[in-house]
């Protein structure tokens, strides 16, 4: 039985890079989410008050409607730490005049998060992160997505009822999803 395509060009492209250590997962790294972020609506800039106490990676934050400077921790004492500026982009909703933010990250992209990774901030495709479903198989997916689940009706405590019963629900189907995954991964003694 041949090797499927992408996996062929997958290994291939591994080993000419020399990669060997697994990329970085986008949901254990620490991150700036915009949507967290108060960005004003007037033309003035703003600090951020106590932004290394959500921010530990993070001295001051300076933002404005169309740009936010993040100054980092400094290496050294004495000496100031780096500055990165994004710019902030305002992107239409289609509900009359309302719209959200996204940072513009060094390469262009408009993002929602940018990571902290190597001492500087950057979004998924430019730090080279991966999400924890990509690290799972077909078996194991179902396991991951039941604990989030899981750990989003621990976390919400009000939720509508309707809502509660539907991810109830679902959460039960994925556990019964995980536990037929495990089961079925038996093989014979004498095999």
């Amino acid at each position: 039985m041949s090797m499927p395509w992408q996996l062929k060009r997958g290994l291939e492209e591994r080993r000419r890079s020399g990669r060997t250590t697994p990329r970085p997962i986008a949901e254990k790294t620490p991150s700036v989410d915009i949507n967290r972020l108060k960005v004003p609506r007037d033309f003035k800039t703003y600090i951020a008050p106590n932004i290394s106490f959500r921010y530990p990676q993070l001295v001051s934050m300076r933002i404005a409607w169309n740009v936010v400077h993040f100054q980092h921790r400094s290496l050294h004492r004495g000496v100031e730490g780096p500055i990165q500026i994004f710019g902030i982009k305002q992107i239409r909703t289609g509900l009359g005049g309302y719209f959200r933010h996204s940072f513009v990250c060094t390469c262009g992209r408009p993002v929602l998060k940018l990571y902290f990774l190597n001492a500087r901030l950057a979004c998924r495709r430019c730090q080279n992160l991966i999400h924890a479903s990509q690290t799972c198989n077909k078996r194991t997916r179902a396991a991951l997505q039941a604990s989030r689940i899981a750990n989003f009706l621990d976390n919400k405590s009000r939720l509508l009822r309707r809502t509660r019963e539907r991810l109830q629900k679902r959460l039960g189907e994925k556990l019964m999803m995980a536990q037929g995954q495990l089961g079925t991964d038996a093989r014979s003694f004498w095999d």
